[in-house]
């Protein structure tokens, strides 16, 4: 069940997701290659990819009225009748069961990213602008709709060129050595390894090749909280209560059920595991399969909050690949209600609200990359959640609330600075390394260099 992430922005998905990027473009030097027909462009599309984050993670600042606006949505993420009516909130009622919350982000000055609300959808012009939409819908007495777009501006880099470029992460593995990766790692990207590691080590890479032609890869990486406290000491803590003893295992099959990515967290560490055959994907166990558009992914997870330990066991989603056209991404949609990890003291409360974010279409969540001609292309992420309020939600909300109460002002800074500085050393890493890209047989450069 997700918060709105407009609104709580989940600090163990982002340095998860950074911790990972990390890793994965050092596996192969070459993987930002893949970001443009020619080595210019690519460094070019690949400049602008990071310099975006880099300014979406520069020091925030609010704008009074989306300050107020989303604490108070936090706190009622699982009780949207508390800011249902709320005036100080809203930009807009298209209607009398509908809300409307515009929010605006750029960077200014170059050092300050600055958020607010707006009457309007704000415009995404440079890289780094990012634009929200906040919906909430009561559908009937007690039950409400959280629909959430975020849009992040990352420059002219095409859909296809970002869907190239994490086929080339998770294949770039290939035909090297687990020495080499890591050689090759440090060597081309000195900056990003310094900048993220300061909290976090990748452990282990290993790398196996095996029968007709595949190679399956497995890689370990590990929160550091004693090389991270120096530095970010509030998110040093942060990280430490909660991602500390978070458990999780998430896996990727067919609709066979033939395992295809493997993803396990315990410890402080997470382990991937994965198979590659020729520069492509395929299933992780036993005779090749070429992974399918349409998928299962199946999740675990536990957190403790306060005193208690919540969360889901076997929670079933479909997990569908769009890899075509100018809209590509990844959308994963829960129907099934799985087991619920609750304390007992919930054990007496009714949970039926609790099968009301599977039903009927469910809830969803999507992950992609559009692009259009003369425009910025955008990653964005939309979030769809029913919620049926009662007393476990209540209970459940104030839980969230509590967890999203201490990742406080210092945290969130010390969070930004960790990942700015993070994307700015891949940027300056690229800067050094692009001029050593070999030309493409094919390619532009060669065409032009031989034509009569």
């Amino acid at each position: 069940m997700q918060i709105p992430h407009l609104v709580a922005r989940s600090s163990l998905v982002r340095l998860t997701t950074a911790l990972l990027l990390a890793p994965a473009v050092g596996a192969c030097s070459d993987s930002l290659r893949s970001l443009g027909p020619t080595p210019a462009v690519a460094e070019s599309n690949a400049s602008e990819l990071f310099q975006a984050f880099t300014a979406r993670f520069s020091p925030n600042e609010f704008g009074p009225k989306y300050g107020a606006a989303r604490v108070r949505l936090v706190q009622s993420a699982l009780t949207p009748s508390r800011v249902f009516d709320d005036t100080t909130v809203w930009e807009a009622r298209p209607s009398p069961t509908s809300r409307l919350l515009y929010v605006g982000g750029a960077a200014v000055d170059g050092n300050r990213y600055h958020l607010e609300s707006r009457a309007t959808p704000a415009p995404v012009t440079r890289p780094g602008d990012t634009r929200h939409v906040v919906w909430l819908e009561s559908l009937e007495p007690n039950v409400y709709r959280w629909d959430t777009h975020v849009e992040l501006a990352v420059g002219a880099v095409t859909a296809e060129e970002m869907s190239g470029l994490v086929t080339a992460l998770l294949t770039a593995a290939e035909g090297k050595t687990d020495r080499e990766l890591r050689d090759d790692y440090l060597a081309a990207f000195p900056r990003a390894a310094a900048a993220f590691g300061h909290g976090f080590s990748i452990d282990s890479v290993r790398v196996a090749a095996g029968a007709l032609g595949t190679t399956s890869i497995a890689l370990t990486a590990s929160f550091r909280p004693e090389l991270m406290r120096a530095w970010y000491p509030a998110l040093t803590g942060y990280l430490d209560k909660y991602f500390g003893p978070a458990r999780f295992h998430f896996v990727l099959t067919d609709r066979a059920g033939v395992v295809l990515f493997d993803v396990r967290g315990a410890n402080r560490a997470i382990s991937l595991h994965w198979r590659v055959q020729q520069g492509h994907l395929t299933s992780l166990f036993g005779p090749p399969k070429p992974w399918a558009d349409s998928l299962v992914l199946t999740a675990d997870l536990t957190l403790k909050v306060k005193l208690f330990t919540v969360g889901v066991q076997g929670l079933v989603t479909d997990f569908v690949i769009s890899n075509s056209g100018h809209d590509r991404g990844w959308t994963v949609v829960a129907r099934r209600e799985p087991k619920w990890v609750l304390p007992m003291l919930t054990e007496r409360l009714i949970r039926t609200p609790l099968r009301r974010p599977f039903a009927g279409d469910g809830s969803s969540f999507r992950l992609s990359v559009r692009d259009s001609a003369g425009s910025q292309s955008l990653v964005g992420r939309h979030t769809r959640l029913d919620v049926q309020e009662s007393t476990i939600m209540r209970f459940l909300g104030s839980l969230a609330s509590h967890a999203v109460g201490d990742l406080d002002v210092r945290v969130e800074a010390e969070e930004d600075r960790f990942l700015r500085d993070g994307f700015a050393g891949l940027d300056g890493d690229l800067r050094s390394l692009a001029p050593r890209w070999p030309v493409k047989a094919g390619s532009p450069e060669i065409e032009s260099a031989t034509r009569p």
